[in-house]
């Protein structure tokens, strides 16, 4: 007898859901339906489209061949341009097919099933799903309400049960930025106990007055970063990983069947825009946008007295609201503004949204003016 959809899915899978996204989406979806011009500031990616310049690379480079088959690890070009970078040597630097496959990489290549996984709050919730699919025991470090991380509470929780702990700074969903002192410590305590640190950096080129500080070059450190939000190219799919040689092996075990390796042409016009210098102009352009959006937000959020914390980096901001972010959220939809609800970024967030600035200036007004209209109206 043919088994129902749910008997056919995996039993690693059944504790994942999508049921939150699908729901604001629904919520989203019907206000449309009913006449509602809805704002999105849901959505995590740059809004501006990737500069012409690559554009132009990658169709050069696909007329000179660059149509196969690379190398797993990705063409020279690019891992000599990424590891000069971040000063490390360019064979412990392997390109995936985005940051998102190194981080399923690095996942399966690394968590133990019933091993410990360790994630402070809030952080990427996809780290959430990674965990789950490799049968891991999710151990939640709570980072609130300033988000930095405590060292004698991740000390507290860290033993040799602890496969990967994920770290992601710039934050998303808060923008915050870490203390280098306080992340190295945090790899130092992870190296101790056996595990290995999972540095998520895919902003660390999109912050405004307090520089990141990357954990490239660390013994027992993973460091993903990707070009999909530093040069607005989500969709191309170009990431990488740099990490010790015998931790990047266990990744190529996966990433050799898995992503295999990344668009030719793609790597090529990366390459190329990384040696000419154009990558950091086209950088600065967006950062110089993303500020003054950073600040209007923060400034109109502060005014209509949320209490928020000032995003040093990425374009997201993570106020807290005065009820539950659920039934703010799907509320502000009739308002005409969609916003990600706080509980999928791990526990605490009950009372937290996320807001994306990638949007227009117009669309940012627009947006404030209809938060404040809504939240007036709460009694």
């Amino acid at each position: 007898m043919w088994r129902s959809k749910s008997e056919l899915e995996a039993t690693r899978l059944s504790k994942i859901s999508t049921s939150m996204i699908r729901r604001m989406f629904e919520v989203v979806q019907e206000a449309k339906k009913r006449g509602i011009d809805i704002i999105n500031l849901s959505i995590g990616e740059p809004d501006f489209d990737t500069h012409p310049e690559i554009v132009e690379k990658a169709c050069e480079a696909m007329r000179k061949g660059y149509t196969h088959y690379t190398s797993n690890f990705g063409i020279e070009e690019l891992r000599d341009a990424i590891a000069e970078k971040y000063g490390v040597d360019a064979r412990n630097v392997m390109v995936t097919t985005g940051a998102s496959e190194a981080l399923l990489n690095a996942s399966f290549a690394f968590i133990e099933r019933g091993s410990k996984v360790v994630i402070p709050s809030p952080n990427f919730l996809s780290y959430f799903s990674y965990a789950k699919m490799c049968e891991g025991k999710i151990v939640q470090l709570k980072t609130h309400p300033s988000f930095e991380i405590d060292l004698n509470a991740f000390n507290e929780i860290m033993d040799k049960d602890v496969s990967i702990v994920f770290l992601n700074y710039p934050n998303n969903p808060t923008g915050f930025i870490s203390d280098g002192k306080t992340l190295k410590a945090v790899a130092e305590i992870s190296q101790d106990c056996g595990a290995v640190v999972v540095s998520d950096e895919i902003y660390d080129t999109i912050y405004y007055d307090k520089k990141p500080e990357s954990l490239a070059g660390l013994e027992n450190v993973v460091v993903v970063n990707g070009f999909s939000k530093s040069l607005a190219m989500t969709g191309w799919r170009i990431g990488f990983v740099i990490a010790d040689n015998a931790l990047l092996d266990s990744m190529l075990k996966v990433h050799q069947v898995n992503g295999v390796c990344a668009p030719a042409f793609a790597q090529k016009a990366v390459a190329d825009v990384l040696t000419s210098g154009k990558a950091e102009e086209i950088v600065a352009e967006m950062v110089k946008e993303f500020r003054v959006r950073r600040d209007f937000v923060y400034n109109e959020l502060k005014k209509m007295g949320f209490e928020a914390v000032k995003p040093e980096g990425a374009f997201y901001i993570f106020p807290k609201v005065p009820m539950n972010c659920v039934e703010f959220a799907e509320k502000l939809v009739e308002h005409g503004v969609a916003v990600t609800p706080g509980i999928p970024f791990g526990d605490w967030n009950e009372n937290y949204i996320r807001i994306s600035y990638a949007t227009s200036m117009e669309n940012l007004r627009k947006a404030m003016e209809r938060i404040r209209g809504f939240v007036e109206g709460i009694e």
